[in-house]
Order: C-alpha cells, then structure tokens, then sequence
C-alpha cells in the first residue's frame, strides 16, 4: 500500500510508519509534489493543492488525512463524490489554543490588556475593576477536542461552564450542554462567550449584532474559532457602544487585519495574527493521530478518529 507523505518526517517518524505492514512510504516537499508523485498512492497525508487535479483523476486515492484541523480549503465536494475518506488534526493544537483561550480571560480580569499598553509608555499606572475568573461563567460555542480543553481549564480556576453545540449531548467538563436553538436567550448569563466553531455555511456571520445585544455589557467576546463566524462590523458597532465589555480576537476577516481596523486601537480588545494553534509540539501531536489511524486503516480497513463529515465540513 503505497503512501505518500508532504509532511518532512523525522527519521523516527518514518521508521514508526514503515514498520507497520504493508506500507510503502514516500516523503515529498509539497512544495516540490508532482501529479506523478501520486500514482498509485492510497494514502495521502496532508494537502497541497498543487495536486487538486491529481487527485481528481487518482483511481487509488481512498484517504487522506491533513495536518490541521480545518479542511475549508479542500475541494470538498469532489472528494466527497470520489468517496475518499478524509480525517483532519482536530485536537492536536487543542492544549494550546486552550491555554491562549484562558491567558486572554486572565488579562481581561486582571486588566493585563491596560497594563501591556502602560508598559510600552513606561507608566506605572493602576486601573480600575481588577477582577477574578474564579466563579464565572464561560459559555463555549462549538465545543469538540478544543472546548472539551478549555471547559477542563476553566473548572480547574473555578468557573461554572456552558456548552453550546447542535445538539446538546453532554461533554466531560461542561456543567451544561445546550443546543444551539437556546444559545441567544442564554448568552446574556455569562462573563465570557468563546467562539470555537469552525467554518461552514452555516456558522459564517453567525455571531452578529443580535446576539452582541442579547451579550451582558460586562461580558467579553473571545474568538479562536474562525474569522467569518462573527460579522466584523456588528462586532466593532458592539465594541464602540459599550455593548460588551471587550473582545478578545486571535481570527478576524480579513487576515490579516487592515491597519485602518478600529480595532487596532480599542484598549478593551486583544488582537493575536491567528497564532494559537502554532506550537512547538502541534506537528507531533499530529503525526500520532494520523499513525494510529494509519495502523487502524491497515489492520482492520477503516480509520476511526476525527473523521471529518463532509455534510457538515467537520
């Protein structure tokens, strides 16, 4: 079974992935993959799009698993017609994200976000409203591998937490699930509203003025999901107001963000260039989900772990 990897595996990757049976291992740059590289190949990891047409025309492609989690930016539709199976890294950036998701709560209620601004004027300055995260109440919208992480965080500092997704299933960590029907009449109980959901046509714009409104003034927007979700313009309309109480944004439309933003001066909004997925581990954490479901797929045909359903896009 020929596999063909765009990934730059170390030494000890490669050998862990030729010493499961049957596997024919290439490694390729993607910058350097050529359609030919894929003749023959059954198992593709990682995307390039170089190799869109390719992959259109392959007879033996059957899977393909990417590094990130998003897979927004595969032709989704024909891979789904060609009936490849396609699994993502959701999870593998999970314990980072989390920890940046809480680091912009800790300095909004211990007003770091002022104190950063004060340092890079050399004032020492108090502000008023210091606060604790210990006792509030996190609702997090979209909750997978990385809501699952951050509600675990946020019980560890004694925060009360509300899941939200398409159904309401209970979650390890989440004191309550509840379908995405009942989030707008909800979002007015809580101190912090984290976006974690991915892109799809049904989430883009979905954090719009109606929901800022339905928000508690004293409440803080937090984005580590995707930028499209939130209607840009609603979101400053909000800030401007006093609406909320401030934003906390590591994913914006467009990327990167426009210098002329507002947002670039709003003393009450944090602004990340889409780096808390980036850690030294991600790429580790990665290779192991796709070497077990590289070991399930040889040993019993299939592969079980995240498992991206094209109707949904995750």
């Amino acid at each position: 079974m020929k596999v063909l990897s765009l990934v730059n595996l170390t030494k000890k990757q490669r050998e862990k992935i030729e010493s499961i049976s049957n596997v024919d291992l290439n490694v390729v740059s993607p910058k350097q993959v050529t359609a030919a590289d894929l003749d023959g190949v059954e198992v593709l990891y990682d995307w390039s799009n170089t190799l869109k047409d390719a992959v259109a025309k392959s007879d033996t492609l059957n899977w393909i698993q990417v590094v990130r989690a998003g897979v927004d930016a595969l032709p989704l539709r024909e891979l789904n017609d060609k009936g490849v199976i396609l699994t993502n890294g959701s999870g593998a950036n999970a314990i980072n994200i989390a920890e940046q998701t809480m680091a912009y709560m800790l300095m909004f209620v211990r007003r770091m976000n002022l104190t950063a601004r004060h340092q890079d004027l050399k004032e020492w300055k108090h502000d008023d409203g210091y606060d604790e995260v210990y006792n509030k109440t996190v609702m997090i919208v979209g909750v997978g591998h990385i809501g699952t992480i951050i509600a675990k965080y946020a019980k560890a500092l004694g925060m009360k937490t509300i899941g939200v997704r398409r159904t309401d299933q209970p979650a390890e960590y989440i004191d309550e699930m509840i379908p995405m029907s009942e989030m707008n009449s909800r979002i007015g109980e809580v101190h912090f509203v984290v976006n974690a959901l991915p892109d799809t046509e049904e989430t883009i714009g979905m954090f719009n003025k109606d929901l800022f409104d339905a928000m508690s003034k004293k409440a803080y927007y937090i984005n580590i999901g995707r930028g499209k979700t939130t209607n840009m313009e609603d979101l400053i309309d909000a800030l401007q107001k006093d609406e909320i109480a401030g934003a906390g944004l590591d994913v914006t439309t467009p990327e990167p963000l426009g210098s002329d933003s507002p947002l670039w001066d709003m003393k009450n909004v944090i602004i990340t260039p889409h780096d808390a997925g980036m850690s030294v581990h991600y790429e580790e954490r990665a290779f192991d989900i796709f070497k077990r479901n590289l070991k399930s797929y040889v040993e019993n045909g299939e592969v079980v772990e995240n498992v991206v359903n094209y109707s949904t896009g995750y």
